[in-house]
């Protein structure tokens, strides 16, 4: 199971029961929800939505009912109040506009509903180390065609598309500006790419999620 769904799953256990209709913002090719709704054991309906038609037919192959939509820009096609559960899983630091998906996210939960939003941690305690060192934060790009600037990277390995990266706090303070209450936040660590020891930290350190690779926040629409 990928690490940011067992965070969502951890997150969420014990509170499935009330999540009838589940919707993912960014829902690619639906494999996120779909791991989210199998790994809870819960019988509810799979909507997503996302920019991207080819990823969409994957989702809609997966009985996921989807819309193509700009989560920039789009008001979403969907009623106050439709959802029980909103996902928001690593897209938010790709949008030039997240204020509209949060409004749009708020918009759609029903009263007491949830929403769990994940994103990388401009914090993470390596970025910390990093940027002491003069080094470039990962998760951070000065340039649209390389890749500069970073301990241990390569020019020219793939560009993430970040177009704005959060700490536990900043992400935590906008949620609370759109109406959400933070009920609870967990660290999650990436094993690829890392050395073993640099792993084990990242996962000891992770138990904050301030210092943590990824933050995963459970939140609630009062």
């Amino acid at each position: 199971m990928h690490p940011r769904v067992q965070a969502t799953v951890k997150l969420l256990r014990g509170r499935e029961d009330s999540v009838r209709r589940v919707i993912e913002l960014g829902v690619g090719d639906g494999s996120i929800i779909s791991e989210v709704i199998n790994a809870l054991n819960i019988n509810a309906e799979a909507y997503g939505v996302d920019i991207n038609e080819k990823s969409l037919e994957v989702a809609r192959s997966r009985g996921i009912s989807v819309a193509r939509c700009d989560l920039n820009n789009y008001i979403l096609p969907y009623g106050d109040g439709y959802f029980d559960l909103v996902l928001m899983e690593e897209v938010i630091e790709h949008l030039v506009n997240p204020d509209n998906a949060l409004r749009e996210a708020h918009r759609i939960l029903r009263h007491g509903g949830l929403f769990v939003v994940t994103t990388p941690n401009l914090a993470w305690w390596v970025n910390r180390i990093a940027l002491m060192l003069g080094y470039q934060p990962y998760w951070t790009e000065v340039s649209t065609m390389f890749n500069v600037g970073k301990f241990h990277r390569r020019i020219n390995e793939p560009l993430s598309g970040h177009l704005r990266l959060y700490t536990f706090r900043s992400l935590r303070d906008l949620l609370k500006m759109h109406g959400f209450m933070v009920i609870k936040a967990l660290g999650v660590a990436y094993k690829a790419n890392k050395p073993f020891m640099v792993y084990m930290l990242d996962r000891l350190l992770g138990l904050r999620p301030t210092l943590a690779e990824v933050i995963a926040i459970l939140a609630m629409k009062p």
